[in-house]
């Protein structure tokens, strides 16, 4: 039975018959290697997330290794003297230093001329000064170098007198700036 109807049984006499259609197996390809991009994705993503969840918790561990370290009320008591401090700052910034306002006057009085009295007076913005200096010359000099401090805006010269001693006495009232006299830094 070498041929029953055209087919061949015999290992001998059979054809492999081969189909090719172009094209077939590549989108089979295709699909296999986006298969696998998608696999290896989804793998990389989840070794990504574990990573990051091993970071947030280290990060919570050193947080709550933080929160026990804290002294809480230590920090009441540093948040009682911050509000305590904002509330009096304004108040000792625009306090009035008389000891500022006296060494700018001590560096402007000449060696020649000697102070006798002097009385000041902050609501008034006055200062008024009684002395002795050795002419007339001095005096006016003396007046020049209060006139330089830029805080006294006026000078009034009320008695200039000579003295037995060869001394000249006098008495001045300066008008100052209390913004700019009294208060530190300016």
């Amino acid at each position: 039975m070498a041929d029953a109807g055209g087919l061949q049984l015999l290992p001998e006499t059979r054809k492999k018959i081969e189909i090719s259609v172009p094209g077939q197996n590549r989108s089979l390809v295709f699909a296999f290697v986006f298969l696998l991009l998608i696999v290896a994705l989804y793998f990389g993503l989840m070794a990504y997330k574990q990573g990051v969840l091993t970071s947030i918790a280290g990060v919570d561990s050193q947080l709550q290794d933080l929160e026990k370290s804290r002294d809480k009320a230590k920090e009441s008591q540093l948040i009682d003297l911050s509000q305590q401090l904002a509330v009096i700052n304004p108040l000792i910034n625009g306090h009035l230093i008389w000891s500022a306002a006296m060494a700018k006057l001590q560096n402007l009085i000449l060696p020649q001329v000697q102070i006798v009295t002097f009385n000041a007076d902050s609501l008034g913005r006055k200062v008024s000064i009684k002395g002795l200096a050795a002419n007339y010359t001095t005096v006016a000099k003396q007046i020049a170098a209060f006139y330089a401090l830029d805080s006294v805006t006026d000078i009034i010269l009320n008695k200039v007198s000579s003295q037995p001693t060869g001394l000249v006495e006098f008495t001045m009232q300066l008008t100052i700036d209390n913004s700019r006299f009294l208060v530190p830094g300016k």
